[in-house]
């Protein structure tokens, strides 16, 4: 049974179900009358609300239940050699992978959106959710890889034909997306485990472009050299944005202005005026991914007004430049940067946020080692903009370790200091900020305790 021989009502049990867009999915499908349950390796406030919801969770897998199931959904976290992911294939149960499922999910839905991009994936779709939320007669079916601030979930279940989503390059799960709308940021090397060139990534990208409906688009980034690169091959409606003015743009910025990080500009169509745009999340590449969800509201008909207030009361994602307390009287951030260009591009809007008086102290966890190792000259370059630099132990979430480079070369070869935990790395922190300061904690990983204690 494939995911096209899903009929309404078929019982589903998800590998993994506590993860974020697979609660969402779990969610969404059991309001939508499937029967629905799942196993996770431990309680969450995700599996909680699942079972407020009436979703049976475990947290002890039986094989034995799957008789009772018509297809297992799994996660990524669940590979083939998982020891669950062994006894479920013995059972015999047929396998749907969680972006198969998101993607027969979202098909269901006019104005399916999907947002990808190496970068700003999540500031984007919170973004967009955000907008269409707030304006007049949406209703609009959400999930990002992070927190709303509006519904203080990753996920929320609307009512209308508004679909928005991150898709994630990884493994090229966001080929199984099928939507109205495919939206590229930006395309960087990344997931060098599996994107072993630039060439394999950019066509990766443009095959995502292509898996747009006749009827949509594919909106990209016309500041991107890869973005054209991949847009190239692209045989779908093309539509651009530039955040540097190119007149060559379907939408683009001009007169931008920045106070204290914080940017403002003029929203053309072509040579059309639309409105002007107030930020108030930091940074100049902030300006960029705005631009492309002004641009996706405009193309779907929110208003000019209701796309400016939308953008203007957006406050960011969980994670995502995320204020979280202070040290000696400087204000603690916390950010899920974990990339060479995302660490740039954050500690840039930090240094702009500290002004002159200020300094800025940055507590940084590597995430992956075949990262750490495939991008390390740019990982070198990435922390100019820190006054203080503390790296703490690499976060493996999948592969193996090598001997070459680690937390303490990247100190070395950055004028950093190792940390060899976060109570040490606190310590670092409390006796070097003060107030004025901007302390910015970054990574992928489990790094977020550190920020945690600061609240």
């Amino acid at each position: 049974m494939g995911i096209k021989d899903l009929k309404k009502g078929a019982r589903l049990y998800f590998l993994g179900i506590g993860g974020v867009s697979m609660s969402a999915i779990a969610t969404i499908l059991s309001a939508r009358g499937y029967t629905v349950a799942g196993y996770d390796r431990a309680s969450s406030p995700a599996t909680d609300a699942l079972r407020e919801k009436g979703i049976d969770v475990s947290f002890d897998f039986d094989p034995a239940v799957l008789s009772a199931f018509d297809a297992v959904v799994y996660s990524a976290a669940f590979g083939s050699d998982h020891p669950v992911m062994k006894q479920t294939a013995a059972a015999g149960i047929p396998l749907i992978s969680r972006a198969e499922m998101l993607g027969h999910v979202a098909e269901h839905h006019a104005n399916s959106v999907a947002v990808a991009g190496t970068h700003g994936k999540s500031t984007t779709s919170g973004m967009l959710g955000h907008i269409f939320l707030n304006a007049s007669g949406c209703d609009p079916t959400v999930i990002v890889g992070a927190t709303m601030r509006d519904v203080n979930s990753a996920y929320r279940i609307g009512r209308d034909e508004n679909f928005i989503y991150e898709a994630c390059e990884y493994k090229d799960s966001f080929l199984s997306f099928f939507p109205h709308a495919s939206v590229v940021l930006n395309i960087s090397l990344d997931h060098t485990d599996y994107f072993k060139s630039m060439e394999q990534l950019c066509s990766s990208f443009t095959r995502f472009m292509n898996n747009c409906d006749e009827s949509g688009y594919a909106l990209y980034n016309l500041d991107c050299e890869n973005c054209i690169r991949a847009a190239d091959g692209v045989t779908r409606q093309k539509i651009t944005f530039s955040a540097a003015g190119n007149e060559k743009a379907d939408y683009r910025a001009e007169n931008i202005t920045e106070r204290k990080g914080l940017y403002e500009y003029d929203l053309f169509r072509g040579n059309e005026f639309i409105v002007h745009i107030s930020l108030s999340v930091p940074g100049a590449h902030n300006v960029s991914d705005s631009l492309a969800a002004a641009a996706v509201c405009d193309i779907s008909g929110i208003s000019p007004q209701d796309i400016a207030s939308g953008i203007k009361s957006f406050y960011g994602v969980g994670r995502r430049f995320e204020r979280v307390g202070e040290a000696n009287g400087a204000a603690v951030y916390d950010d899920y940067a974990h990339h060479p260009d995302e660490i740039k591009a954050t500690l840039a809007a930090a240094r702009q946020l500290a002004g002159a008086a200020g300094r800025v102290i940055c507590v940084f966890q590597p995430h992956n080692y075949s990262r750490l190792h495939d991008l390390y000259a740019e990982f070198t370059k990435a922390f100019a903009d820190a006054d203080k630099l503390y790296l703490c132990p690499l976060y493996a979430a999948r592969g193996t370790c090598g001997s070459d480079v680690s937390s303490e070369t990247l100190a070395r070869d950055t004028g950093g200091i190792y940390c060899d935990s976060f109570e040490k790395a606190k310590k670092a922190v409390m006796s070097s900020a003060h107030s004025g300061d901007i302390v910015m904690i970054m990574g992928a990983g489990d790094i977020y305790r550190l920020s945690e204690s600061f609240m």
